[in-house]
Order: structure tokens, then sequence, then C-alpha cells
């Protein structure tokens, strides 16, 4: 994967792919993959509708067109988890946090 920079934010972690910048965030029981389109100062990042979704143990791509599963996640969650690998000096809490919500998608 070719993942130019990491930053941990407040909102999540965000990692610049091909000059664009991409949000990977926690909310309710599920975490999100988008595109951030634009960042607002009083509200923060504005992020796609386009977005890549893991919940339950499955993952979806969630567009305007509805949500359909992916068959095969094996390099998103394999390139989740190279990302991780990058920031767990630095953000302990966050890479655990993070790492804790992945455990599900382990194959096995």
């Amino acid at each position: 994967m070719r993942v130019k920079s990491v930053n941990v934010e407040r909102s999540g972690i965000e990692f610049c792919y091909n000059q664009i910048s991409v949000m990977v965030y926690l909310r309710d029981k599920e975490m999100r993959i988008a595109e951030e389109i634009t960042y607002e100062v009083a509200t923060g990042p504005v992020v796609s509708n386009v977005q890549i979704v893991l919940r339950d143990g499955k993952v979806y791509l969630d567009s305007p067109f509805g949500e359909n599963e992916i068959e095969n996640p094996t390099n998103i969650v394999k390139g989740l988890e190279e990302i991780l690998e990058g920031i767990k000096e630095k953000h302990p809490s966050v890479y655990e946090k993070y790492r804790e919500f992945l455990k599900a998608y382990q194959s096995g």
C-alpha cells in the first residue's frame, strides 16, 4: 500500500494515499473509511458519501445506491493493520482500540 503519512486526529486516523486524505474512524460499533472531501473549521472533516464500513464481522460498501457486502475484504483489513502498525508506538491507546475492533476480521 502506498501510504505517504499517517496522523492520529481526535476524530480518527487520517492517512494520505495518492494525494488524497482518507479518514478511518470508529462510530457506533462500526469502523468507517472515507475520503476527506474538505475540512470545515467549525465542524471538522467532511467526508465522502461513498464509504467502506466494517460492522458485525463483515465489510460493506455504503454509497448513494445502497449498502453492499464486500465478499473478499482481505486487502482492506490487511491495509488497516499496516496503518495501525505505523501508529503503535506513538499512539498505543488508539492502536489498541482499533486493533481490538479488527479482531472480528481476522482470518483463521
